[in-house]
């Protein structure tokens, strides 16, 4: 077994338009789901695709018959699984890349080969557990939301490396590679922890979001402190903002999100600066000490302000 067909699960055999043909569908229909889940163009005459890719695009179709989506909910979907499957693919591939480091590009292809062997079946049983238990919790919340008559009220969060940019030219591509591995892996651990979860990561930035103004605070406050503890890692600093969001194709929009990215811009190396709607909110818990900023202007803001949030000494 070669190591495309080891990858795909079964060997290429049909061309473009014999999966079109077999699978039912028009061509057009068919492109617009391949492009959706960001596949690339291929040729008419070039046997690129499996018994797989058949099954695949009767399955698509077949949702769109049952009228649970239409064509274009169909398409929102294919999107959002090809991006996000395709940055996990992204991932996996980098894990088993860094093992491959110090091998020839024989013994690298042999490896692979044995791995997506034994090790694929593995990644996609899990995988798909994976899936459902989020899946499970994003109705959850979808249905609270629906319950609550709007946009769900959630704490936004960012957390920043401070002079990134001076750290990556001072690091080789490995030691940045782990810095960035060790910061979002620790900052992911703490936002869980206060039952939160990471929207993204973004570059040196993690966007998060929690249920409590509580919850993010901490996640926030102990990230700053476990960086300003540790003289290997960079400072941080972060800005949190409470208020209604929008939660589409697992990404979030708003006013908290615009306010929560300002004032990370604001805050200075350990620290964390919240939006006045949070500061409110913390002010009720005597475990927090908030102290008020002078009005600034930031864009989109002509009179911003910020407060400062430290534990309560």
């Amino acid at each position: 077994m070669d190591l495309e067909q080891a990858l795909l699960g079964a060997p290429c055999t049909l061309t473009r338009d014999e999966v079109v043909s077999r699978a039912g569908v028009e061509l057009a229909e068919a492109e617009g789901i391949w492009a959706a889940m960001g596949f690339p163009q291929v040729p008419p005459d070039e046997v690129a695709f499996t018994e797989l890719d058949v099954d695949a695009l009767r399955t698509a179709v077949a949702l769109r018959d049952s009228g649970v989506v239409d064509t274009d909910t169909l398409l929102v979907l294919a999107r959002a699984m090809g991006q996000g499957l395709a940055r996990l693919a992204e991932a996996q591939v980098g894990v088993f890349k860094g093992r491959a480091a110090d091998l020839t590009p024989e013994q690298a292809h042999e490896q692979a080969e044995a791995a997506a062997q034994d090790v694929l079946p593995g990644l996609e049983r899990l995988m798909v557990h994976v899936w459902r238990r989020q899946f499970a919790a994003a109705t959850e919340r979808s249905f609270a939301s629906l319950l609550g008559g709007g946009h769900p009220v959630l704490a936004v969060g960012f957390v920043d490396l401070v002079g990134f940019t001076q750290t990556s030219r001072e690091s080789d591509a490995r030691d940045l590679a782990a810095l960035l591995e060790q910061f979002e892996r620790e900052t992911s651990l703490r936002v869980t922890a206060f039952g939160g979860r990471v929207i993204k990561m973004l570059g040196d930035e993690v966007l998060f979001v929690t249920d409590d103004i509580c919850g993010a605070a901490e996640v926030a406050l102990a990230t700053v402190a476990a960086h300003a503890q540790d003289q290997r890692l960079p400072e941080v600093r972060a800005g949190l903002a409470l208020g209604p969001v929008l939660d589409r194709l697992g990404d979030i929009y708003g006013e908290p999100v615009n306010l929560a990215s300002r004032l990370t811009a604001e805050a200075r190396p350990s620290s964390v600066l919240v939006d006045l709607q949070a500061a409110d909110a913390l002010r009720e818990d005597a475990s927090y000490e908030l102290v008020p900023l002078k009005h600034r202007s930031v864009r989109g803001y002509r009179a911003l302000r910020p407060h400062v949030l430290r534990h309560a000494t």
